[in-house]
């Protein structure tokens, strides 16, 4: 069966739907941690170690599944990948102890893993040079919208039917997904030498120094995201002395700058100064977060600080994946699949140094933290990273086709 074509947009809202069931499989384990201790006679630290067993799976086959979808196409990677995604979350609820439970969440992990460097690589031989980055933005506002509402859906579902009715909904939801993607999800043309294309996507991205520079500015920008919202909560309760359960709201509102910063840097991608104004980000996220974890002002305008620190932290999601797709040629999954790399390495650093920070001079050092690394990221970006050729050749057609209207 062929697959049906249909327009970019239709495109898009299923690959925003496909990353975000992607990015609820990982983060619905959250409301479910109590649950699931019961149900398995353990702790809930020891529960939460799933959590990790699934980004650890995710952070070494995203790199690894990049340089194989483009030797073997877009379409398989993201068919497969989405199928043992729904397995794995279905197969959590046949779970009879532990360690069974563990290696479904696995295999979760790595399905997920293939989403979403084959859903952003599919934008750029979708959308042209200067429309990639909104629709990237829109592709990473899926992320914030299952943090935001897919969790707290996540919470409904245990209520009203217990710990396995969400993972029956979400593996049915992953599944149906599968269909549509099956049906609409464009095939993309094999490499010609498989063999050696593997490694040759490899190289053709790790030539060009200017692609690690727009992954080190990423990184950063990601320490001062995760950096932040690692300590957010425990500033609130220590700082203005909310109870743990009263900082659930303040969080879920700092997290909508998750989606605000994805939207937004879908239209910076796509602007003819987009790299001054990314700088400019830069500078802001870790001017704010300074600002967040110094200034004693009351709890809403910490969280409104730290929401103002989320949206412009993660305009980097969208630029810097707009950026790689231009260098990277015909890696580009390989190239997307680096980027998740780069997330991961933020999400690991950011609390690891903002803990040892938080050590060493309590949470304004962490702010400090934040500021330092963000004007690191902004001067990389300032002075090694330059416009692609392509996108320069478009914004030129796009001003020539303005000139004649």
């Amino acid at each position: 069966m062929h697959p049906r074509r249909v327009s970019p947009t239709v495109l898009l809202i299923l690959l925003c739907a496909v990353i975000f069931l992607a990015h609820l499989s990982v983060l619905m384990l959250g409301p479910l941690l109590i649950g699931l201790a019961h149900e398995f006679q353990t702790s809930v630290a020891i529960v939460g170690q799933l959590v990790a067993a699934t980004a650890i799976s995710l952070g070494i086959i995203a790199p690894l599944a990049g340089p194989v979808s483009d030797t073997y196409g877009r379409r398989p990677m993201l068919l497969i990948g989405l199928l043992l995604m729904a397995l794995g979350i279905l197969g959590s609820v046949l779970a009879w102890d532990y360690g069974t439970l563990l290696a479904f969440r696995q295999l979760t992990g790595v399905g997920a893993a293939m989403v979403p460097p084959n859903c952003i690589a599919a934008i750029a031989e979708v959308f042209p040079p200067t429309a990639r980055g909104k629709a990237i933005g829109w592709l990473v506002s899926a992320t914030g919208v299952s943090a935001a509402f897919g969790v707290p859906m996540v919470a409904v579902l245990l209520d009203a039917g217990g710990w396995r009715l969400p993972f029956y909904v979400i593996g049915t939801a992953s599944l149906v997904v599968w269909i549509f993607v099956w049906v609409w999800f464009p095939r993309s043309q094999r490499q010609s030498d498989q063999a050696l294309a593997f490694f040759a996507h490899y190289r053709a991205v790790s030539t060009d120094v200017m692609f690690w520079y727009v992954l080190t500015a990423n990184a950063l920008q990601q320490m001062v995201f995760f950096g932040m919202f690692a300590y957010l909560a425990a500033y609130l309760m220590q700082t203005y002395h909310l109870p743990a359960g009263d900082t659930a709201l303040p969080l879920a509102l700092a997290g909508v700058g998750v989606i605000v910063g994805a939207i937004l840097g879908g239209r910076i991608a796509g602007h003819r100064r987009r790299l001054a104004w990314f700088a400019m980000a830069c500078w802001g996220s870790g001017l704010l977060a300074a600002v967040v974890f110094t200034a004693r002002v009351s709890p809403w305008a910490t969280v409104a600080l730290a929401c103002g620190t989320a949206g412009l932290a993660r305009i980097s999601s969208a630029v810097t994946p707009t950026l790689l797709l231009e260098l990277a040629g015909n890696s580009r999954t390989t190239a997307t699949g680096l980027f998740a790399v780069s997330n991961q390495i933020g999400a690991f650093g950011g609390p690891a140094i903002g803990g040892l920070m938080l050590a060493l001079g309590g949470f304004p050092r962490v702010g400090l933290f934040c500021l330092g690394v963000s004007v690191i990221a902004a001067m990389v970006i300032r002075l090694k990273v330059r416009n692609s050729a392509a996108f320069l050749e478009q914004l030129a057609l796009r001003k020539g086709a303005t000139a004649t209207e």
